[in-house]
């Protein structure tokens, strides 16, 4: 059965890209497109209002974190919701202790991405507010927390620096 749901992906890896796109395929959606960056992403963006943003964190150009920063200041595309791809493990923990819930670590389990998908569009057992209003708050509780425990684990120092830097970067 195929799906009109728009879907854009964003990751700067080209063998990412065409694997979840063929994957998406595969699974029924028929309107899929790809972005190499949070940049590209936006020019997309521009003309562009898909139902769902796949998005990696760590890209060149701009990274996930300032394109979900940039869909929080259009009133537009504010609501979209983000799906957020790392491959960072150490960011699980921090994930989950912010309440985000709509991510998945690299390499991504097929199955586990088409039942996020239906989740975030409210087609599984529950919808959530994954849009990039509600994962921009989360960045703040994540700075919150891990400032709370940078002396005692250096992963989720340097994942806290990274993402302060990144924030920092893109104001």
């Amino acid at each position: 059965m195929a799906e009109s749901t728009k879907i854009l992906i964003v990751d700067d890896d080209p063998g990412i890209r065409l694997a979840l796109h063929d994957f998406l395929a595969q699974s029924g959606f028929t309107d899929v497109t790809a972005a190499a960056n949070g940049y590209d992403a936006l020019v997309y963006l521009r003309s562009n209002t898909p139902q769902l943003i796949i998005s990696d964190i760590t890209m060149p150009q701009m990274d996930g974190y300032a394109l979900i920063q940039a869909l929080y200041q259009d009133s537009r595309l504010r609501s979209i919701p983000v799906i957020v791809l790392t491959g960072r493990g150490e960011m699980v923990e921090l994930f989950k202790m912010a309440e985000v819930y709509n991510f998945l670590i690299k390499p991504v389990e097929p199955d586990a991405l088409l039942e996020m998908i239906h989740k975030v569009l409210g087609k599984g057992e529950y919808a959530q507010d994954p849009g990039a209003e509600n994962f921009m708050t989360k960045i703040g509780k994540m700075e919150d927390i891990l400032a709370k425990k940078k002396s005692g684990d250096p992963l989720l120092k340097d994942s806290l620096d990274q993402l302060k830097k990144m924030i920092k970067k893109q104001q």
